[in-house]
């Protein structure tokens, strides 16, 4: 089998080098192999399970959900590329029907490392003429199901007469698997505000991208978004508008439904004790260095400045009231604590934290970091979830945190390292590949010559070279249980963090999905992944995505001539 599968990425190589062909999927699958022939496909193709019966309810909502969404792109989508051409001979056969097995867990349980991965085996032929042709997904879960579906819709195009839907290169064998389990996309909601209509959305792109983890970062110093129903002064207070622009109990609910039927899970963060200012418009009694002016810098990461005092009993009393209330919303295993970017100093302006420690002189400002962290993760774990949270905890501060503990590393290799050696689980996601929101220039103004502290502008190609277990030994690389793109909000809102996310996300979600090598060991490459990716970014405009251009069009329709 080994050397049938290398025969057939040498042809498919060949094929695509000699005939100036592209052969379009984003991710690419671990296994693919292609012919020639091109197949009829009709908005009436029958899409069965054979055995969804036997599963739970939900199980057979998702399936049927997924399944009303392929026949929308077989009766809607008619899909013309720029840059895949295929022969549309009068005597094509056609697809007649799509049988789907799902042959492990029946289950709608989406949980870290479940079995994403699918077989789909497209024929081109029939060993008696008058069979009708059939396809075949298997898939060990429902999800795996999903993501084979979201590959056949690629498969699918439309020829520039428009005179039916056709897919090409069959026969098609794929095999396909994730390379990480967590394949997450942070979106910031606190800085500028997204309608949940538009969150629905990106949640759509993000599960033909094969993203699944939604990593809400959904309130920061500058706003409090989320109605909570035991402070709803947080909201009243704290949220750009109160009445537009929050996010309610039930439309938490939706949100993370709409993402469950989709293979998503949304992992909420409500970072603390920094990044917190918001809290201060309706506590401000527990809130250190509230905005200070004109100095911010001096305080906090980013203006406004304010930290959660670390030293009240209503700190606590806070505490213990709002995470069993937040994590009783989001049903998912993980919770991310925060925990990035505190700065010491905006405790040491506060009489209170400056009184506590000359009460209890073996105390520091580290100790009281540590006190905070303790309670708010023990409160997460009560409420039945791990922690996440930021490197610096670790790296910076050295907290002994317990080890099922997930660190995120937002910076270096050498961070991702440094976190492995000390047995911890990393989620990767460095500001030098995976920022998408650096390159714009500095967003707090009066420095017009200034760049954003990010720069540069991280593009596909500099995404796409990531390498999230690079330097790592084997079992350090085990603990990377996947990674993040990151879509900060200063510098973006509805009105255009489409063209942000996509497609440059996408070439993250490759390299989570697919791996940076193939199975043959050979290094993907940006000259490979360029064609495909151009591909895709067509269709999800098509699709009403507003994903930017990465070339003019004559690039595009002349893969490899530049």
């Amino acid at each position: 089998m080994g050397a049938v599968r290398l025969y057939f990425t040498y042809i498919l190589f060949l094929y695509i080098l000699f005939n100036s062909q592209v052969l379009a999927m984003w991710p690419i699958p671990q296994s693919w192999s292609i012919g020639s022939e091109t197949l009829k496909v009709f908005p009436s193709l029958d899409i069965n399970c054979a055995n969804i019966e036997t599963s739970e309810e939900l199980t057979q909502q998702i399936f049927e959900g997924a399944k009303n969404r392929v026949k929308e792109f077989l009766t809607d989508e008619n899909y013309v590329s720029p840059n895949v051409h295929f022969e549309t001979p009068e005597n094509s056969l056609t697809l007649h029907s799509l049988t789907i097995e799902i042959t492990g867990d029946k289950s709608s349980k989406l949980d870290l490392g479940i079995d994403e991965s699918y077989e789909l085996m497209i024929p081109c032929t029939n060993d008696k003429n008058d069979k009708p042709l059939i396809a075949h997904l298997k898939a060990a879960t429902i999800f795996g199901v999903l993501h084979g579906l979201n590959t056949f819709t690629q498969l699918l195009y439309s020829n520039e007469e428009k005179n039916g839907l056709f897919l090409p290169f069959a026969p098609h064998n794929i095999s396909d698997y994730p390379r990480f389990p967590h394949r997450g996309l942070l979106l910031d909601t606190a800085r500028n505000y997204y309608p949940v209509n538009d969150l629905l959305k990106m949640l759509d792109v993000m599960s033909w991208n094969k993203f699944n983890v939604f990593h809400w970062h959904v309130v920061d110093a500058q706003s409090w978004p989320v109605k909570s129903e035991v402070y709803p002064e947080l909201s009243e207070k704290g949220a750009y508008d109160p009445e537009t622009m929050i996010y309610t109990k039930q439309d938490i609910e939706t949100i993370v439904e709409y993402a469950h039927h989709r293979g998503i899970r949304v992992i909420p963060e409500f970072d603390m004790p920094g990044h917190t200012f918001a809290i201060s418009y309706s506590m401000p009694e527990i809130i250190t260095c509230p905005d200070v002016q004109p100095n911010w810098n001096d305080f906090a990461a980013a203006p406004p400045s304010g930290q959660i005092n670390p030293v009240l009993p209503a700190t606590y009393e806070f505490l213990n009231n709002l995470i069993p209330e937040m994590t009783s919303w989001f049903p998912d295993k993980f919770y991310h604590a925060g925990g990035d970017e505190v700065v010491m100093n905006c405790w040491n302006t506060t009489d209170s934290v400056i009184d506590y420690l000359k009460e209890h002189p073996n105390d520091t400002y580290e100790s009281l970091l540590g006190m905070f962290i303790n309670e708010l993760h023990s409160l997460v774990r009560k409420s039945g979830k791990t922690p996440i949270t930021w490197q610096e905890m670790v790296v910076e501060h050295n907290l002994p945190l317990p080890k099922d503990v997930i660190v995120q590393v937002w910076t270096t290799q050498e961070i991702i390292k440094n976190v492995t050696e000390r047995g911890y689980k990393v989620i990767t996601g460095s500001a030098d590949f995976w920022y998408l929101d650096c390159g714009h220039g500095g967003w707090v103004g009066d420095n017009p010559n200034g760049n954003s502290w990010c720069d540069p502008f991280k593009h596909w190609q500099r995404i796409y070279s990531y390498n999230p277990t690079k330097n790592l030994t084997k079992e350090e690389a085990k603990l990377v249980i996947g990674g993040e793109a990151l879509l900060w909000s200063e510098q973006a809102d509805p009105t255009n963090f489409e063209s942000k996310l996509w497609p440059r996300a996408s070439s993250a979600a490759e390299i989570l999905w697919s791996g940076n090598y193939d199975e043959s060991g050979n290094l993907r490459t940006t000259k490979e992944a360029l064609p495909r990716l151009n591909d895709w970014r067509f269709r999800m405009v098509a699709r009403g995505i507003k994903a930017e251009p990465l070339q003019p069009l004559w690039c595009v329709k002349n893969p490899g001539r530049y």
